[in-house]
């Protein structure tokens, strides 16, 4: 699949300001869907997978087992195609006009202020009957055009703002969910929590907008197989790693983005949900790779949130 020039990603357009109906952005314009190129795992032949953001430890050969599939792809505005649901399709799209005056490197501002905002948004979306913040991350760069080698990541340990994740992939796990829990609340209070419904929920928005280099996609999780999932082991310390999920192409997948998104936008979605009932439980989502965004576009600048999520019924 050849990549169409003059993508929209790659053009400064200056847009009408979002229209919000409700918690939804409603936008007249839209950009024709571009070809981008994103960034699976190809199905390996080792069962356990390990990827090392830090050197690995003498006796391991090399930094991963995992080989990267780049695959061109076509991606659906959300500006015209923002039906989408967290319980059907893992994400939304929603106006967020958040964090004024906020310095975002200091961590007790963003708690005091910001935690409370995300709070009451999750809550709004999922009537949920409560909401509990895990923690924060920001990210700053881009991801290079050329950058398949992940023995070639660029190391942010010890660095207040994380690089944007170059693979396709699910913070959370089947097992990793539960654990993160436990370790949050300890394994008694887990235990009664875990008897009712309850999720990991991520809000993602931009820093500075509008996003035109390595803007955010996510794969409507209605269209994901489990088959397509592959967990591995994402080592942070030379000894302490989490599970993440990756996951491998399939052509049903459906990829979504937003053009131009801006700094009073946000993305909600599903990092992992408890309940077996049909609804979307993890939502891959990555980083995309658009060959015609200028070199000396803007750098990404984001924030992502995390959160417990726990319903009562």
């Amino acid at each position: 699949m050849q990549a169409l020039r003059g993508s929209p990603l790659s053009l400064t357009i200056r847009l009408p300001r979002p229209v919000c109906r409700g918690r939804y952005i409603v936008r007249g314009i839209a950009a024709p869907a571009p070809t981008t190129r994103v960034r699976y795992i190809k199905r390996p032949d080792e069962k356990e997978l390990f990827i090392y953001t830090v050197p690995p430890p003498q006796e391991k050969d090399r930094v991963t087992n995992v080989d990267v599939d780049e695959v061109p792809m076509r991606l659906s505005d959300l500006r015209t195609a923002n039906h989408m649901t967290l319980q059907q399709n893992g994400f939304e799209l929603v106006s967020f006009p958040s964090g004024q005056g906020i310095t975002w490197e200091d961590k007790e501002q963003v708690k005091n202020v910001y935690y409370p905002e995300v709070k009451s948004l999750i809550q709004r979306m999922t009537s949920a009957s409560r909401v509990e913040i895990i923690q924060h991350n920001l990210r700053k760069g881009k991801i290079e055009k050329g950058q398949a080698d992940l023995s070639k990541l660029p190391d942010t340990t010890g660095h207040p703002i994380s690089h944007p994740s170059v693979l396709t992939h699910v913070d959370f796990t089947e097992s990793s969910g539960p654990k993160v829990l436990e370790r949050y609340f300890g394994a008694e209070a887990a235990a009664q929590l875990k008897q009712k419904p309850w999720a990991i929920i991520q809000v993602w928005r931009p820093l500075v907008g509008p996003v035109q280099d390595s803007a955010l996609g996510f794969v409507d999780a209605a269209t994901l197989s489990q088959h397509d999932i592959l967990p591995a082991n994402l080592f942070l310390t030379e000894e302490f790693a989490i599970e993440v999920n990756y996951i491998v192409h399939n052509s049903d997948h459906r990829w979504f983005w937003t053009s131009q998104m801006r700094e009073d936008e946000a993305y909600v979605f599903v990092n992992y949900d408890s309940r077996h009932d049909g609804r979307a439980r993890f939502t891959p989502h990555s980083t995309i790779v658009d060959p015609n965004v200028p070199e000396d576009a803007p750098i990404r600048q984001s924030i992502e949130t995390r959160a417990f999520v726990f319903w009562d019924e």
